[in-house]
């Protein structure tokens, strides 16, 4: 029990393993997440690998973009040595199996948990084709009441209602700083405030039929909270960094966040639902 709050796990358990690898959705899976949100874009051969940077440099010991190597040679790139040296773990052979904390396609993540499990999938890149194929590949798994699709642009999530009306979409609200900057919405942020900019979005969204919305969690105001609810959304949490947050957040009314570690953030649910129940 939850009281309904979405704990979703962003990149997976990615305080524990390697972000958006096998390895970190098994270890939210295994800290009772049933929600996972995961990165997706083209490799050059157009098949669709789970990663969230456009460059491989930070996080890999290849160079240059993700959309300039084939898929075969991406699902070899293993992001533990990164993640050890990150997090500071001492250095070993492996956490598990080799495969599990490499670059996987989108195919073997669905391959791997089939309906076990609710996949946020956030579009990067501004691939044109992409939303078209991620849908391609949702239909042949037959995964479409198990899938939230989401994105920071409003291009590929337009193009995903066209293609479907039904599938859930959430319209990401870049963070404070990022927002002022935004070029894809010039000129009509122009001179608004932050506030202004999120009533923009939240306006934008309704009126492209999307469902949710998510806001960085310091971000967020009753007002806006009040805002979208309004307008008939719903808003869940990103960039979350702390367990309190996600009391503040939910008597705001928000329905959810995106956490790097949903054991704790589940247990934090499980100590606040005991708490009301004893009182």
């Amino acid at each position: 029990m939850t009281d309904g709050f979405k704990i979703i796990a962003h990149r997976g358990a990615s305080a524990s393993r390697p972000e958006n690898t096998l390895s970190s959705f098994e270890c939210a899976l295994e800290q009772g997440a049933r929600e996972i949100e995961l990165d997706v874009r083209f490799s050059s051969d157009e098949e669709i690998v789970v990663f969230h940077d456009d460059q491989l440099d930070k996080k890999t010991a290849l160079t240059g973009r993700v959309r300039h190597y084939p898929v075969q040679v991406l699902e070899q790139v293993d992001l533990l040595p990164w993640f050890q040296g990150k997090s500071g773990r001492e250095p070993s052979q492996s956490l598990e199996e080799k495969a599990d904390t490499c670059i996987p396609t989108l195919k073997k993540v669905f391959q791997k948990f089939e309906n076990s499990v609710h996949y946020h999938i956030e579009l990067k890149g501004w691939d044109d084709r992409l939303p078209l194929l991620t849908l391609r590949v949702i239909d042949a798994f037959e995964l479409q009441e198990h899938v939230t699709l989401t994105s920071f642009s409003k291009r590929p999530l337009v193009e995903i209602r066209k293609l479907n009306s039904e599938i859930p979409i959430t319209f990401l609200l870049r963070d404070a700083s990022d927002a002022i900057t935004s070029h894809e919405f010039r000129p009509e942020l122009e001179g608004l405030t932050l506030s202004e900019i999120h009533d923009y979005w939240l306006q934008m969204a309704a009126n492209e039929g999307f469902q949710w919305v998510g806001i960085r969690s310091r971000d967020a105001t009753p007002e806006s909270i009040q805002t979208a609810k309004a307008l008939g959304l719903e808003i869940r949490g990103w960039g979350v960094r702390q367990a309190d947050e996600i009391d503040e957040m939910m008597s705001m009314g928000m329905i959810g966040a995106t956490v790097d570690w949903p054991g704790l953030a589940l247990k934090r649910l499980r100590d606040r639902l005991e708490h009301q129940e004893t009182k």
